[in-house]
């Protein structure tokens, strides 16, 4: 979420809010430091240390499928809802006035917007944002139901597929990210393919 809502000040007012060492730290560093600081810190707090009882099955495979704090409906509300849902809406609103704003200074564009500089990195933003999005909005909506009274079965048939699919996003972020990076690709390999294709001029001997 902080990612693409910082793309705008790295497009648009770079100069203006990060050009000292201090805005860098506040603008860049700060919102990051604490945003993981309060993850880390809701999760050990709510996983280690709840205000209810674990309870394990050691005789199944899942001797507890979820940690007791989601038993209570504020906290796991909470969790669901600022850390899953509206995290996942902002990321997406934030994308796309991204884009519609790209599109728009690049529509009444002067010389003082370079097109060219920043196209690769909010082609890359919108296609992480599409990814993530597309997977993680829809399992946090539907466990986030789910949590609501009388709604348990909402959403029950294609939540497992979701659940699972969420680990996916990991796995193809990295690929993601490598395509926008060309200098990151194997050069040897590319060049080798093109010494295989050369063409080779070919020289006749006339014998008299």
């Amino acid at each position: 979420m902080w990612t693409s809502f910082e793309r705008h000040i790295l497009v648009f007012y770079r100069r203006q809010l990060l050009n000292t060492k201090r805005k860098i730290f506040f603008i860049h560093y700060l919102p990051l430091i604490i945003i993981s600081l309060y993850l880390i810190g809701f999760y050990i707090g709510v996983i280690f240390f709840p205000s209810c009882q674990n309870i394990f099955y050691s005789n199944e495979l899942e001797c507890g499928s979820y940690p007791c704090y989601q038993d209570i409906t504020w906290l796991n509300t909470w969790d669901y809802f600022v850390n899953g849902v509206l995290c996942n809406i902002s990321e997406a609103f934030f994308s796309i006035a991204l884009l519609l704003r790209t599109i728009w200074r690049k529509f009444i564009s002067t010389s003082h917007f370079q097109w060219k500089k920043y196209r690769k990195m909010i082609i890359q933003l919108l296609s992480i944002s599409a990814l993530s999005l597309s997977i993680n909005l829809p399992q946090a909506l539907i466990v986030f139901l789910q949590s609501q009274p009388n709604m348990s079965n909402f959403g029950s048939t294609i939540e497992p597929y979701l659940f699972y699919l969420t680990t996916y996003v990991v796995l193809f972020l990295p690929f993601i990210c490598l395509g926008f990076l060309p200098e990151l690709w194997p050069q040897s390999f590319f060049s080798h393919q093109r010494r295989r294709v050369a063409v080779v001029p070919m020289t006749t001997t006339a014998c008299a």
